[in-house]
């Protein structure tokens, strides 16, 4: 087993041979620091609607298949009810958006984006799925995951 060496007093001064320190000042009581922008606490939102909208986009061509499946995951990965139903409001929104814009890029034949099904149709569809689906997906999962992951098991008497 190897020993460190001590450090030298030499090593502690800087170049100009003067002892390296630093001073803390207070800060005053009224006086705080705040990050600008929004700051979210934990990014379990954000990372519940990028699953929601990943997952819809790839299943897009299933209507009512695409919300469902994105839901689940994304209602899973939010934890709490309020917290998924937000996000299946967002992906809601951004999915149909999405495909909508990338679709209008083509030419103005809008209404003949899903034949026989129309646009609009497509759209309930999806949208009912997403809430279903993120509905399911928070409450399926348990509530003690978030507080603690591993519980000893119970001794029989």
């Amino acid at each position: 087993m190897s020993e460190r060496a001590p450090i030298s007093l030499e090593a502690l001064r800087s170049s100009d041979g003067t002892p390296r320190h630093v001073d803390y000042a207070t800060l005053p009581p009224d006086v705080v620091a705040r990050p600008e922008g929004i700051q979210f606490q934990h990014n379990t939102f954000v990372v519940s609607v990028a699953t929601m909208v990943l997952i819809s986009l790839i299943t897009f061509f299933i209507p009512l298949f695409n919300g469902l499946l994105g839901g689940a995951f994304g209602g899973y990965h939010a934890g709490r009810m309020k917290r998924a139903l937000g996000a299946a409001l967002v992906t809601s929104v951004l999915v149909p958006a999405i495909i909508l814009g990338a679709y209008a890029l083509a030419g103005p034949h809008l209404s003949r984006l899903f034949s026989g099904l129309g646009t609009g149709g497509w759209i309930a569809l999806h949208v009912m799925g997403t809430f279903l689906g993120a509905a399911s997906g928070a409450a399926s999962r348990p509530l003690d995951t978030e507080r603690d992951l591993y519980r000893p098991p119970l001794r029989p008497l």
